[in-house]
């Protein structure tokens, strides 16, 4: 069982076979539920099918046995005939009125129709001892009717009794299922072995019985969840404590009683040999039989020494206790009071459900599979995780779980950051394998996580690996497209696969990167990842005043923001519409509020945002609160300085989104990230700055909170006076505090928040000094790197279509870094990047600061796809200002009116390291007269150009 250190001492050791967890959480009052009879594993288990949201409407979570993050837990996986997006899903769907088995792991939450992954190895209780068909040809056959009548299930605990007769009882330790059947007297009992018969594809499989030792063992190779591409094996080792009546194995249609030995196994990985390999084992009648199967995915002689090390001395009942022990130490981290049984059951269902993973991946003597499919050892006293939010590289967990478990798991949190480094130093990668969503999601979790207080790893090597793979030429990022959004700070929407929510995406991850090198000191890097982290600003339409996409040629104005997919099934926004990813800039939200026309105009926009909370994302204007991108969406009130309609839309989403019914989980839960903001809802905060370990503040649900972590870090205590939804006032470690957000070293160190609470909207937290921080640094750094030396092409693109300018050919002309170019009277600085460098400026309304008084400003650079126009404005000291046309030719073409040659080259650079023939030009405009009496603050380049895109190299006065 996985160590929950205990809170008298922390345990010395790591691993051990099953733990003694005295040190419980107090007992909640009398008249209340306590955290664990509060939890209703059936919570999310039904889809909700009037509801537009395709499989989305749907927790996908199981009933089950487990222990939290336990490399386990057994489970039913059900059936029902028809609607295969209802009835086939691969854990637990409460409508369905048939059993297929009782496998041994599971991903919580998980959308992926069809390819939910997990369930291996499952085990059939069949009543009778001859097979009457083939497992292999009808699997079906053996599924196993049952009424939920007949199902008790509890933390660590699943008993259910069949309509053929059978029991079934489950539960785990960490890394062994403890099973235990108990059959009719009027027949024999049956165990059904289908080895092969996981939820995702198999390439192979291998059983072998023994039974002397009354002892199965066998392997799987199959494609993990998504079926994506990454690919897995897994080994188990059971024992049973009654001896075998008869006992037998399948292979394909060959079904063979006495033989102890089948194999299918191969390399292809095209192929699905799901169910085609299995083996029984048969017992007298009314046998009582328990099993303990060890789990691995190293070998089988390691999942034999985990059931051995973990359950040898324990029986069912004992391992049952233990785990029912560690559950209540686990929610117990959140000692929650008040509320009624309903909300106290929600409220630690979902806390239930958010430690049910990352799953500890190390078997009981420390080896491990490592990202790169290697064996590794970890070190002792602490855990590797691999599963850190599935195939989405953390999409998920970054918003929501990952702060969830700083606060109340912080060894676990630290072992997080642990196994992220641990994949970048085996793969030099910062996903693993193939990955489902976009981003380097884990990225976020660990800058977030590190702010946090969870800094017990390599952070200097978790640095250097984020400044070494994100950036040009882009050989080594995992981020799609990463060629041309580090060259160009965007991602043109004919690339299709959510480009525009990939550059959302991935200028959060820079401003995490950011962030850390930041915090370590390095302020070099912390300015390059800045300048990129407002790289939103390039898909910002400030015409339409949207997040939009945008075309090597400007802007597409005719994309609908409603609509999630394209007729290609790609769209431009993941999961989501635009209107929904129009707020996913938590980096710097006042700046999008300004953008966005102000606070009115923002408000506006946001409460049509939210007239519906969770409309989906099929043609809607309103908002999808079940999915991760509005995750941030309520608290953007708080920046909007109305924090009192943050606490109406969350009050809202729990009463009308959340429910103590099986279709009570309204979304996916994503391993447990629904869940975990679920929790954040209510706590009254939530870790809205991605990246930091800020907390906006919305006000709590529960008159009195105390979050006491397990194995190390500092407690949190809430307690409100006054009854309402809306903060009267706070005070934050006895001192009074109208800010609505807590920087992260109230998460560091944890404090006291004294509520006020009060019936109607007050003035607390809406001042303009009291919005949460928005980080806008690098807003007005060069974007664009888009001249590159010969033969290298890769360190940059201008156009969008891999054309950058040769940097050799630049330097013939007298435009090395840092040169004076004189060009009809107006003298120019070239900038001094860098190859592979930002050398200059998409606009999107940077200013560059000029400090001296002038009789005229003239820019210099050139439009691809152009010619490009816009307005800069020109900023006088004493607060007065001037627009400026500006207009640059294209750079394949002749000097248009208003432009002057400066720079003609030959030829131009290819990302594939060829040139290419041709003239390409660098223009100066005639310069523009200003008021020579004043002074010259700043010029701010064009918001937008009418098409194509423009590029300034310099801003020059005379």
């Amino acid at each position: 069982m996985i160590n929950i250190p205990s809170r008298r001492a922390l345990l010395a050791a790591a691993l051990g076979p099953v733990l003694s967890l005295t040190a419980l959480a107090a007992p909640a009052a009398a008249s209340e539920l306590s955290p664990f009879a509060a939890v209703n594993q059936f919570i999310g288990t039904e889809m909700d099918t009037t509801q537009n949201k395709s499989n989305d409407a749907y927790g996908n979570t199981f009933p089950g046995a487990a222990v939290p993050f336990g490399m386990v837990q057994p489970s039913p996986t059900t059936y029902r005939a028809g609607n295969a997006l209802v009835g086939e899903k691969g854990g637990y769907e409460y409508t369905a009125n048939l059993i297929r088995g009782f496998g041994m792991t599971r991903y919580s939450g998980t959308g992926c129709t069809g390819r939910f992954g997990g369930y291996e190895f499952p085990t059939i209780p069949y009543a009778g001892e001859v097979l009457p068909v083939d497992p292999a040809t009808d699997i079906k056959g053996y599924y196993l009717g049952f009424s939920h009548d007949d199902e008790v299930s509890q933390p660590g605990y699943y008993k259910v009794a069949l309509d053929n007769g059978i029991t079934t009882e489950l539960t785990a330790t960490t890394r062994t299922s403890v099973s235990r059947f108990t059959f009719p007297a009027s027949s024999d009992g049956t165990l059904i072995l289908d080895v092969s018969g996981q939820n995702n594809r198999s390439f192979g499989s291998e059983i072998t019985i023994d039974p002397a030792t009354r002892t199965v063992s066998g392997w799987m190779y199959g494609a993990d969840v998504c079926d994506v591409g990454n690919t897995y094996k897994a080994y188990f080792s059971t024992t049973y404590d009654k001896p075998f009546a008869s006992y037998g194995t399948w292979n394909d249609t060959e079904l063979t009683t006495g033989s102890t030995h089948a194999v299918k196994a191969g390399t292809d990985t095209s192929v699905d040999y799901r169910h085609d390999t299995g083996g029984w084992v048969t017992f007298e009648p009314g046998a009582k039989v328990t099993a303990k199967t060890g789990f691995s995915y190293v070998s089988v002689e390691n999942a034999a020494l985990n059931r051995d090390e973990e359950t040898s001395k324990a029986d069912f009942d004992d391992v049952r206790r233990e785990a029912g022990k560690s559950w209540e130490e686990a929610l117990g981290t959140i000692d929650a009071r008040g509320g009624d049984a309903a909300r106290r059951t929600s409220f630690y269902t979902a806390l239930y459900h958010a430690y049910l993973q990352p799953n500890v991946r190390e078997d009981v003597n420390g080896q491990y599979v490592g990202f790169d499919g290697l064996a590794h050892a970890v070190d002792r006293g602490h855990h590797f995780y691999r599963n850190i939010n599935f195939a989405g590289s953390g999409w998920d967990m970054y918003r929501s779980q990952a702060q969830l478990l700083a606060l109340t798991f912080p060894e676990v949190a630290n072992d997080i950051q642990r196994s992220i480094v641990a994949m970048v130093q085996q793969t030099g990668r910062w996903a693993p394998g193939a990955a489902r969503m976009q981003g380097d999601n884990y990225q976020v979790i660990l800058a977030t996580l590190d702010d946090m207080g969870a800094t017990g790893y390599d952070r200097g090597a978790a640095l250097a690996s984020m400044i070494a793979t994100q950036r040009l030429p882009a050989t080594s990022t995992t981020r799609s497209d990463g060629y041309q959004y580090f060259s160009t700070g965007l991602i043109e929407n004919r690339k299709g696969d959510f480009a525009t929510s990939r550059v959302l995406e991935y200028a959060i991850d820079d401003f995490a990167v950011a962030q850390l090198a930041s915090r370590l000191g390095d302020s070099s890097s912390s300015e390059f990842f800045m300048g990129r982290a407002q790289n939103w600003m390039n898909v910002f339409d400030p015409v339409t005043r949207h997040i939009r996409p945008r075309e090597r040629t400007g802007f597409d104005r005719t994309t609908d923001l409603r609509v999630r997919e394209d007729t290609s099934g790609r769209g431009q926004f993941n999961q989501s519409t635009g209107y929904q990813y129009g707020w996913m800039v938590p980096q710097n939200l006042s700046t999008l509020i300004a953008r966005r026309g102000g606070v009115a105009a923002a408000t506006a926009q946001l409460d049509t945002l939210m007239a519906q909370l969770d409309a989906g994302a099929y043609t809607q204007t309103g908002n999808y609160l079940s999915n991760q991108v509005a995750f941030n969406t309520p608290w953007v009130y708080n920046w909007l300085q109305r924090p009192a309609s943050t606490s109406d839309v969350l009050h809202r989403a729990v009463s009308e989104m959340y429910d103590t019914t099986p279709s009570g989980l309204p979304g996916n839960d994503d391993q447990g990230s629904l869940s975990s903001w679920y929790v954040f809802a209510q706590l009254g905060f939530y870790p809205a700055i991605y990246g930091t370990g800020d907390l906006v503040i919305s006000g709590p649900m529960f008159s009195k909170v105390k979050i006491d972590p397990i194995g190390g870090g500092h407690s949190i205590k809430i307690k409100t006076k006054g009854n309402g939804r809306y903060v009267a006032s706070l005070r934050v470690n006895g001192h009074g505090q109208t800010a609505s957000w807590l920087d992260a070293s109230f998460a560091r160190h944890g404090g006291t928040l004294d509520f006020t609470m009060s019936d109607t909207p007050g003035t607390w937290g809406t001042g303009p000094a009291d919005v949460p921080p928005s980080y806008p640094a690098g807003a007005d750094a060069r974007n664009n790197a888009g001249t590159t030396p010969d033969g290298q092409g890769n360190l940059g693109s201008m156009d969008l279509s891999d054309w950058s300018l040769s940097r050799t050919a630049l330097a013939a002309a007298g435009a090395t870094p840092g040169a004076a170019l004189t060009v009809g009277g107006t003298t120019f600085t070239w900038p001094s990047a860098a190859p592979g460098m930002p050398d200059n400026w998409i606009p999107h309304g940077q200013k560059v600061t000029v400090g001296k008084a002038a009789s005229s400003v003239s820019f210099l650079g050139l439009a691809t796809n152009g010619p490009a126009t816009g307005i800069a404005t020109v900023q006088y000291t004493d607060g007065t200002s001037q627009p400026v046309t500006v207009t640059f030719g294209d750079w394949a073409g002749a000097a248009p009116a208003g432009n002057v040659e400066a720079l003609t080259l030959p030829g131009r650079n290819n990302v594939n390291g060829t040139a290419g023939t041709g003239t390409f030009r660098v223009f100066a405009t005639t310069p523009v007269a200003l008021d020579a009496g004043k002074t010259v603050a700043s010029v701010a380049l064009p918001e937008h150009t009418d098409k194509g895109i423009m590029h300034v190299f310099d801003v020059a006065v005379s």
